[in-house]
Order: C-alpha cells, then structure tokens, then sequence
C-alpha cells in the first residue's frame, strides 16, 4: 500500500513497537489511582470531617490522568513538549477555585500524574505516599468552620391600608410576638401605603408572624430582602 495513509500505517507500527499498551496500561491506572486518594482523602470520614465536593474529586482524577498521557506522548521530544503546552494556552477554566489548597492539590495530582506516565512509579509511590501524610497532618490542624447560626435578616414589608395607623399597630404587634425587631416604619397617607423596614432573627419567623394578621385590612402584603449592598430581592 502506498501514499498518505501507508506512512500512516508505518507510524503507527512504529509507535506501538517503542510503547506496548502492558507497559502504558499500569501507568495509566496507578495515575487514576493516585488521584482517587490524594483528591478524596478518605480518613476525612474517620475524623468527621466532610469529604471534598464530587466535581473537584473527578477533576483532580482527570488531570493526574491527564498528565500522565501528556508525559507518555511527549516523551523525550522536545517539539512535542513545545506544542502541547502551546495547545494548553487554549484552556480556560470558568471556575474559580475558592480554596487555595484545591490549587496546590491540583498542582501536586499532575505531578504525580506525570511521573506516572514517565514511568517512575517508585517515584509516584513514594510521593503519593508523603502528600497524603501532609494532607493528613494538614486536616488535623484544620480549623472547624465558625457556625452561621443566629445570623439575622434584613427585610422591607410593604403593604396597603385604609387606616394606616390602625395596620401599622397590628403589623407591629404580630412581628413583636415573634421577635422580630422593626427597624424603622413609613407611611404614605396619599398613596394609602405603609413600609416597614424588621430584621428577621430566623429565616421563615417573618412568614410567621404575618400569617397572624389575617382579618386585618391589610391589601398587597409583600417583603423583600435587602442585602449587605442595598439591593433588594422580592420574596412574597
């Protein structure tokens, strides 16, 4: 057979005799295994402590994967090395990562990856085995999270009344019995509408407390949340 696709042919009988798939399998599953352990670091369970999220387990096991074929087809070819990382360039990541050990992990994954696929899996052992020390060490002076209990609301209630002084008597009496603190009131006599401005100490108190004014000429009962910025987001 002649022309492009018997130089083709030849390439690719050429490649299989420098690399047999028995040599390349291994690699390939000591660096999926290496990821496996360093990313879902499974003594959290025995420490009670929560594991890493699922997507960042998956993606550590695909790069230390990853790295470990980049190693085998770069070889020792120089030009090669030079195009895969030019092809890298292309990659863009749209998620932050917002814990920066995620990003040494990342680091240390593709390391071990590569020298999976460069065919040191004495190198790979012994390295996996002190990240996970470290790790370990690290998870054991881990800080437990402060709790967000008790964190309070801020929240706009509008509505309107024919007797606004009267609606904002009830208003204020059914927020009082649920501990929810008014932190300033404004009437519009004109526009027969009133503002209340509470801060809820529980999520779900407000819903609450309004569910005791029924019967109350109260007309389009509506709240919103207001955030640490001033903006605002209806709830009801």
């Amino acid at each position: 057979m002649e022309g492009p696709f018997a130089t083709m042919f030849q390439d690719v009988e050429r490649e299989l005799q420098s690399l047999s798939m028995a040599s390349m399998l291994p690699r390939l599953l000591a660096a999926a295994l290496i990821g496996a352990l360093l990313s879902s670091r499974p003594w959290r369970l025995v420490m009670g402590k929560p594991l890493p999220k699922s997507e960042m387990v998956q993606a550590q096991i695909l790069l230390c994967a990853a790295a470990a074929v980049i190693t085998a087809v770069i070889g020792d070819s120089v030009a090669k090395a030079f195009g895969l990382v030019g092809l890298g360039g292309f990659v863009r990541f749209r998620s932050g990562l917002k814990d920066p050990r995620d990003a040494a992990i990342l680091f240390l994954v593709i390391g071990l990856g590569m020298a999976c696929g460069h065919g040191n899996l004495v190198l790979a052992s012994v390295g996996t085995a002190f990240v996970m020390v470290l790790l370990l060490v690290l998870d054991l002076f881990e800080k437990k999270a402060a709790p967000t209990a008790g964190a309070k609301q801020r929240l706009v209630l509008s509505a309107q009344s024919d007797d606004l002084v009267g609606a904002e008597a009830t208003l204020r009496q059914a927020l009082g019995e649920r501990n929810v603190m008014v932190k300033s009131c404004a009437l519009d006599f004109s526009a027969r509408r009133l503002e209340l401005e509470v801060e809820e100490p529980e999520p779900g108190t407000l819903a609450a407390a309004l569910g005791k004014t029924e019967g109350a000429s109260l007309r389009g009962l509506r709240w919103t949340s207001v955030s640490a910025k001033g903006a605002r987001e209806e709830m009801a």
